[in-house]
């Protein structure tokens, strides 16, 4: 081998250089997959869309077929006295459980009575039919 003091050889080394070629690399394998596109989403929406729709109109008209054809009647109301804590009281203690007697309590009307020649705006809503 020669030396780098001795630059006519070195040279001469050089010239004759002459480096390997590598080996191939190996490539990874590829899998053949479908291109990706956007249509599998259009339809997914589609049937989420198709589906909500369908419930809603279930629901729609399990409400519809619930509903009487007839006006609910309108019931006089007795004039009360407001509630006290000595109400609440006795209606706690006449109520067969507590639940009842919330609900009593709650729908406590303090409405006055209507004479007899006139209407209340709730009783001619109530005969009016109203289609959706």
């Amino acid at each position: 081998m020669p030396t780098l003091d001795d630059d006519e050889h070195f040279e001469a080394y050089l010239k004759e250089f002459r480096p390997l070629v590598p080996d191939v690399l190996p490539q990874p394998i590829q899998r053949s997959s479908p291109p990706r596109s956007a249509g599998w989403v259009w339809a997914v929406g589609f049937a989420t869309v198709t589906v909500l729709a369908a419930i809603s109109l279930q629901i729609f008209s399990s409400r519809i077929g619930q509903q009487s054809t007839a006006p609910a009647s309108v019931k006089a109301v007795n004039p009360m006295q407001p509630l006290t804590i000595r109400n609440a009281n006795a209606i706690l203690a006449a109520a067969p459980s507590y639940n009842e007697a919330f609900e009593r309590m709650s729908f406590h009307n303090q409405n006055s009575t209507i004479p007899k020649d006139k209407q209340s705006a709730l009783a001619i809503l109530a005969k009016e039919k109203i289609k959706l």
